[in-house]
């Protein structure tokens, strides 16, 4: 587990969100909308187990465009809803960084009746890691922003 978090192996990536930070907060841990959005673009959600508490952990399960499946876990470090969600990231199989622990914070403040989102993933000692990663999780916000965005009711 990383003992510090170093800021030289960080990404950092931002969203404004269009639903207050309870509801944001909710779509960070309930598994039926983590389902929907977290994984990166053309990736679905095959498998999703959550335990939302400190000391909690969760299992996700991506599925890859060829079908390849591409395993998760961690255990949840932080959980203050609806402001902080902080966990720790494994990847099993199926990742240059499979069984390297990094970690994961996810801040929420409210900005008027929007959530601004701000997520930081430790850890990542590579510049291609942290490419790759920030690649994944740009489709993945995406993903999020997109559970929030108004539906026509025509």
């Amino acid at each position: 587990m990383p003992t510090t978090h170093d800021t030289d192996t960080a990404i950092r990536m931002s969203r404004v969100l269009r639903a207050p930070p309870a509801t944001v907060f909710e779509a960070l841990i309930r598994p039926e909308l983590l389902q929907r959005w977290m994984c990166p673009e053309n990736f679905t959600v095959a498998l999703i187990e959550t335990d939302p508490r400190p000391g909690g952990r969760f299992r996700i399960e991506m599925r890859k465009p060829d079908g390849g499946i591409v395993p998760a876990t961690g255990t949840y470090t932080e959980v203050r809803a609806p402001k902080v969600l902080a966990f720790t990231w494994t990847w099993e199989t199926g990742d240059v960084m499979a069984g390297v622990e990094t970690s994961i914070r996810i801040e929420l403040s409210a900005q008027g009746e929007h959530t601004f989102l701000l997520m930081t993933h430790f850890g990542l000692p590579t510049e291609d890691q942290r490419t790759g990663h920030q690649s994944g999780w740009t489709g993945a916000l995406t993903n999020l922003e997109r559970l929030f965005e108004p539906r026509s009711t025509s």
